[in-house]
This record gives C-alpha cells, structure tokens and sequence, in this order.
C-alpha cells in the first residue's frame, strides 16, 4: 500500500508505504517508513488533521490500496477497549482497539509499545529490515527525483511532435449486480498513451490521481504537442499538454495531478 504523507511537524511530504493500521475513523494511524539515506525509520502518523476538526483534512493521501494478502486484522470487542494482549502495556489513553498488518509486527510486543508511545524505530537492524522489499517494479520508470523527469523528457525529445492517443481513468468506486455502492474513490488512476514522431508510444501510469484537466481541440485544429511541461513539488506530479514555466492550475489545455507517475515504452501495435 503506497501513500503520499503530510509531516506535519517536519513541513514535510513524502511517498512511502504502509507497514500497518490501527484504530479506524477519527483515531485512525497509519505506520509508514520515512525514507532517507541511512535506511529512514518507521513511525505511526496520523490519517487526519485532529488540529482542524470542522474539515478533518488527510494526511496520509492514498497512492495504490493494495493491501498485502499476509495483513490480519484484529479487533477489541469495541473502539474503547484496548487489544487484550497490550492491556497493561500501555497507557490508557492510548487509542489500540484495532490492527491491521503483519502478523509479525503485532507478535514484537516490545516494538509496537514503543511505537504507540509516538517513538520512531530504525529501519536498519529492527524486525522489519529484510521483511518487506520496498522497491519498485523494475519493468516501470518511476519519476521520483528531478533526474527522473529529466532523463524521461530526455527520451521524449521533451514530447514534440506528439500526440495524447488517449486515457482510462479508474476510481475504485463502484456498483455491483445487486445495485450496492461502493462510491469510496479509492484507487483514482490515468493511464494515459502518448504516440510521437520522436520515439516509441509511451505509457503513462498516474496514480493517486488528484485532478484532470481535459480540453480537446476544436474540430478544425490538430491535436499534435509541440513540447510538454512535468513538474514535482512537494511529491506530486504535475503534467501539461504543452511548456509551461511553472505549475498552472488555470492554464486552458490538457493538465492532471497525481501522487505518483511511472512510465514504460511500448512496442507499436
């Protein structure tokens, strides 16, 4: 499960993935590894902003809602009694009354008390070095730093002479055979094809999608970029149709956002 996180104590955002949950609703905590040099170090963050209770807004912005098939999921009777087993382990007014993750986090008592009681925990030599592999899928171009977005504009001649071939947006959101909602947009993605006179078809996967911004041309007009624009700032992606000097939400062609963007060639059909 990959998220966009909010340090509000930092002013800080980053990308990482989730290792575990607990609670649910307003006492909801997402643990997530914050990435750095060393190996980074693991902390329970907040889901929402308790400092602004009128909106409630996230902090922890989903990227991809996979959860891992080895997650279990384990409740107290009800959300104000404390998981049996941690009962005398940790402060009352510590808010434990559901997990949901590995089983082999729950079982190291030790580590979960000193995460609970808001310490963070190096990555390197803890119980989750060489659990997990974090890396990315090595079929796929990530743009993560600015050399990403450099070597990408790099091998598409910065996009001239190209053209959008078209999109699939997917929310997540959903209505079954028996007429039930499911309307939580949980998994908001654009795969976009751009097809150009510089190189191979390019494929482009956004995820954590935040806002599309359609415009196609007129009847009378070709639909052919002369450049494009990809910006990251505080780890989100902003694409445009066309070169821009800096990221415009008011710009009138073709833009999107998202939390996290990877691309591959693809062979002609």
């Amino acid at each position: 499960m990959k998220v966009r996180v909010y340090d509000k104590e930092n002013n800080m955002y980053f990308k990482s993935q989730v290792f575990a949950k607990i609670n649910a609703g307003w006492f909801e905590k997402q643990l997530v590894l914050v990435p750095s040099e060393d190996g980074g170090y693991l902390k329970f963050f907040d889901y929402l902003d308790k400092s602004e209770p009128t909106n409630c807004p996230v902090l922890i912005n989903t990227i991809t809602p996979d959860i891992p098939k080895e997650w279990i999921t384990l409740k107290s009777p009800n959300s104000e009694t404390q998981l049996a087993d941690y009962v005398g382990l940790i402060d009352r007014e510590v808010k434990f009354s559901e997990f949901i993750g590995y089983p082999w986090i729950i079982e190291n008592k030790d580590t979960v008390v000193k995460l609970l009681n808001g310490e963070a925990i190096t990555y390197k030599g803890s119980i989750f070095d060489n659990k997990i592999s974090v890396s990315n899928d090595p079929e796929w171009n990530y743009i993560e730093i600015q050399n990403d977005i450099d070597y990408l504009m790099e091998k598409a001649h910065g996009f001239h002479d190209s053209v959008i071939n078209g999109f699939n947006y997917t929310s997540g959101a959903s209505v079954d055979s028996k007429c039930v909602m499911y309307p939580m947009a949980k998994f908001k993605k654009i795969v976009m094809l751009i097809e150009s006179q510089c190189c191979k078809p390019i494929e482009m996967v956004f995820e954590g999608v935040v806002a599309l911004n359609l415009r196609t041309p007129d009847d009378n007009y070709s639909a052919d970029m002369f450049d494009a624009s990809l910006f990251l700032k505080d780890a989100m992606i902003y694409f445009s149709d066309c070169y821009l000097e800096d990221i415009d939400l008011t710009y009138d062609g073709t833009w999107l956002t998202a939390y996290s963007l990877r691309w591959r060639f693809k062979e002609y059909a």
